[in-house]
């Protein structure tokens, strides 16, 4: 029985493969993760790099860290497009279906949704930099109010996501750097920006780190949305070319402009250079985009790892629950970049190495272990298709990376814990499959049978 055959019964294919009809082109999909990328958690998040590194060290983070980026989502993203299922059910084949409900539920279920709170709690920060004296933009009320408009796409599904992207994208990618080129002309020039010093410098690993984190669960879930390719290239090199080329600008463009204003509130800084109208766009329907894309790939997790409760279901509880985690936020943070910075650098620790697993399951296990070459027919899916409840392999080298990628930087600060964590669940991986495959011992543990609803 084809995807097609079958009830879609969780909503936009959560659980099931997507059909043809429902396939988007490569515009589509670089519309969509543009959309994801102009957001204001992106500038706030190259601010947070200016407390660390100076000019230089935040061009090279930037840049170092979204080339890394794009290459790892290239090789997820095209597992999704190939396979045309999310993230969360790719996962079954390298860590059995307990395992990438375990995994689904880190990188998505609790991280994007986190995301969504934090970027709920940067639309407050934005909503009092351009309106400072008001009751409904004071930084908790804001979040409040912003979190229940933000969930709205999120209902819809992928078409939703798409379609804010289309309004979003254009406007946002040339008023940041024209607010950059701004505040340059007006506080001293070059010579001001290279001369300005971080508050706690750090080495460049930490920032590559901290860039990696920044984005890495979006990394880790672009099948979420290179599932709904035509062609197989077509989401991942529509990512590949969004964080490479576009991702710097806007990193870049935040630390510089922290640097030349320590301590600002940066929407505040460019409501007063005279783009008060532009940051309230941009606010609004930048973060807009980003979070009903949190939204919705949380959904997607807690569909696979729930059984009976509709996607839709979820966004409204993720949703709501996120609104009240972002008022408490700007309670305890305020307009601090501080909680950013932290939530970042702990991304990029314990989810690269799910990453690592998926990676070298797809392209180096199913090929070269058992032989399956196409890449059409590494994984199958559908009713019928039987998982193991847990393989070991894939969860022992997703906690032996973390381990590393948290200790190991605390000893050695020039090791970047995000690739160090990437590299080790992708090893580990690898040498305990083909252990199991050498000596017989079994790689899964229990077993799972899919039903017809993909669950």
């Amino acid at each position: 029985m084809g995807a097609k055959e079958v009830k879609d019964y969780y909503g936009d294919y959560a659980t099931l493969r997507v059909p043809p009809e429902e396939r988007r082109t490569f515009l589509n999909m670089l519309m969509v993760f543009l959309g994801v990328l102009a957001v204001w958690a992106a500038v706030f998040g190259g601010a947070s790099m200016a407390t660390i590194l100076d000019a230089k060290g935040i061009l090279l983070a930037s840049i170092l860290g979204s080339v890394a980026l794009g290459v790892i989502a290239f090789f997820t993203g095209l597992i999704g497009s190939y396979n045309g299922v999310s993230t969360y059910v790719i996962l079954r084949h390298s860590m059995g279906r307990f395992g990438s409900i375990a995994a689904g539920i880190v990188i998505s279920g609790i991280s994007s949704a986190l995301w969504f709170a934090f970027e709920t709690w940067l639309f407050g920060v934005i909503m009092q930099g351009v309106f400072p004296d008001n009751f409904l933009t004071r930084v908790d009320v804001a979040a409040f109010w912003g979190g229940l408009l933000m969930m709205t796409t999120a209902l819809i599904g992928y078409r939703g996501l798409a379609a804010l992207s289309y309004l979003v994208v254009p406007a946002w990618f040339a008023i940041i750097p024209m607010a950059l080129a701004a505040s340059i002309a007006l506080k001293g020039g070059w010579s001001a920006l290279l001369a300005a010093k971080p508050e706690q410098p750090a080495g460049l690993a930490a920032g590559i780190t901290f860039v990696i984190g920044l984005y890495i669960v979006g990394a880790t879930i672009a099948p979420d949305v290179t599932r709904f390719s035509r062609r197989p290239l077509d989401g991942p090199l529509a990512w590949f070319i969004h964080v490479v080329i576009f991702m710097p600008v806007i990193l870049i463009a935040g630390g510089w402009l922290q640097l030349l204003s320590p301590g600002s509130n940066l929407a505040a800084e460019m409501v007063a250079m005279g783009m008060g109208l532009a940051v309230l766009l941009t606010g609004i329907l930048g973060q807009w985009t980003t979070n009903d894309n949190n939204l919705y790939s949380a959904s997607l997790a807690w569909v696979n790892a729930v059984p009976k409760v509709k996607r839709w279901v979820w966004v409204l509880i993720l949703g709501l629950s996120g609104t009240i985690v972002a008022v408490l936020i700007a309670r305890g943070y305020g307009i601090s970049l501080d909680a950013l910075l932290k939530f970042g650098t702990l991304l990029g620790t314990f989810i690269p190495p799910i990453t690592g697993v998926m990676i070298a399951d797809y392209y180096i296990v199913q090929p070269l272990l058992f032989g399956k070459r196409d890449p059409r027919t590494r994984y199958n899916f559908g009713p019928g298709t039987v998982y193991g409840a847990v393989r070991w392999p894939g969860v022992a080298a997703w906690v032996i990376g973390s381990i590393l990628a948290y200790y190991i930087p605390k000893i050695h600060p020039g090791v970047p814990g995000a690739i160090l964590g990437l590299f080790t669940g992708l090893v580990v991986h690898i040498l305990l499959m083909a252990l199991c495959k050498a000596s017989g011992i079994p790689h899964d543990v229990g077993k799972w049978v899919e039903t017809e609803t993909g669950w």
